[in-house]
């Protein structure tokens, strides 16, 4: 029963137009973003006007400081917000990339040769969101399930409720909220305006990952078309497959600098809201309910694992770049014709830039920015707590 199970949910969140990018294309079309009807448009569309009309209550409001802060804590909320304007932006270019790389994987696994490499990184990559896209919205569930409980016990037994549930996901600071009819429609909206940010959320972060996952796994299968160029002993054919090599390279780099260019302000505003927003999460833990503390602490565990998870993959596409150059030595050159070693030669010697993914004009993605974000949770969260007790 389970396996059928399993079977049916892997069938469902598998298209062979896309082979490696299936889940994040079907998860798309789940949430209305692939390929929308106009009419879908007003979905993000509204959430943005609450989003403003949080923003001039915060401008307006007695307490402008705490709940801007509060605001900011649930930036990764907002966050999807930002990611899915940015992804109707470049909606075009994101089309593009994804058709561009679902033909050239349908094509390379009819290759004997290319297809154990493009099989390889597909598992890898299905195998991953399988996992990701399930605990994000698990850690969702935690997070505003205990928000909403706690809501409900202390509606029950007290009739009052401690304002940090209610302005835990917050939407308008109406405090004091009293009364079941009130209450109960305030923390609902509060759970529609969350699970469509989280939605988008993910949404950007898996087709964002999913290219990452593509380049990377492409220029693997160039390793691949290199090593192979020359096992003919025709000179003309080993003159076109080293050609046909270096046009496959000027591609991907093409396509990442476009990819780049999209992806780099999200992944910045990201850069800044988790690594501030960490920090803020455990300031806020002491004084905090002990359930609270806990899903808390399971919160920052899921940004440090959705950081690694872009900055991982970043990182991967930067390797495998560096290392193209020395590939092209790995085909059978030695004991070929002076003209075919000169182009070995001269084909390696170009093909040594490396494929960075920014965020923001300084920040690499790479594991060494994801463990400078770490340290710099960690020196907002001293910061805030010396400031404070200095006070």
């Amino acid at each position: 029963m389970i396996g059928q199970i399993a079977a049916y949910i892997d069938d469902y969140f598998t298209h062979p137009d896309y082979p490696s990018m299936s889940i994040a294309i079907v998860f798309l079309r789940m949430i209305k973003l692939w390929r929308p009807a106009k009419i879908y448009y007003l979905i993000p569309f509204f959430m943005s006007l609450i989003f403003l009309s949080q923003v001039v209550y915060v401008l307006i409001s007695d307490q402008p400081l705490r709940y801007f802060l509060n605001i900011f804590q649930t930036g990764f909320f907002h966050l999807g917000l930002a990611k899915v304007a940015f992804y109707f932006y470049n909606h075009q270019k994101w089309l593009n990339i994804i058709y561009w790389l679902s033909d050239l994987e349908r094509t390379q696994l009819q290759d004997p040769h290319l297809k154990p490499v493009v099989l390889r990184y597909i598992r890898y990559g299905r195998t991953l969101n399988a996992v990701i896209y399930p605990f994000c919205f698990i850690v969702f569930a935690l997070n505003y399930g205990e928000n909403y409980l706690m809501v409900a016990i202390q509606m029950e037994s007290k009739g009052e409720i401690d304002p940090t549930y209610i302005t835990f996901f917050w939407l308008w600071p109406t405090e004091p909220l009293k009364g079941k009819l009130i209450v109960y429609p305030y923390v609902t909206l509060q759970w529609f305006y969350a699970f469509g940010g989280v939605s988008y959320l993910m949404a950007f972060d898996g087709i964002c990952v999913s290219v990452m996952m593509g380049l990377a796994g492409q220029i693997q299968v160039l390793h691949e078309m290199f090593r192979r160029a020359l096992d003919t002993d025709v000179e003309e054919q080993q003159k076109r497959n080293l050609t046909n090599c270096y046009k496959r390279y000027i591609e991907l780099v093409e396509k990442h600098e476009t990819c780049n260019a999209i992806m780099s302000p999200v992944l910045f505003m990201y850069l800044l809201v988790a690594s501030i927003n960490m920090g803020m999460i455990l300031y806020s833990l002491p004084s905090l309910e002990k359930s609270s503390m806990y899903t808390s602490m399971v919160l920052v565990s899921s940004l440090i694992v959705e950081a690694f998870y872009f900055f991982w993959h970043g990182h991967e596409v930067k390797y495998q770049s560096e290392i193209v150059s020395a590939a092209v030595y790995d085909c059978d050159w030695v004991e070929k014709s002076p003209e075919i070693r000169h182009l070995v030669y001269k084909m390696s010697a170009t093909t040594n830039s490396v494929l960075i993914f920014r965020a923001g004009p300084f920040n690499e993605v790479t594991v060494i920015t994801f463990i400078a974000i770490v340290k710099v949770t960690y020196s907002f969260y001293k910061l805030m707590t010396t400031t404070v007790t200095h006070s």
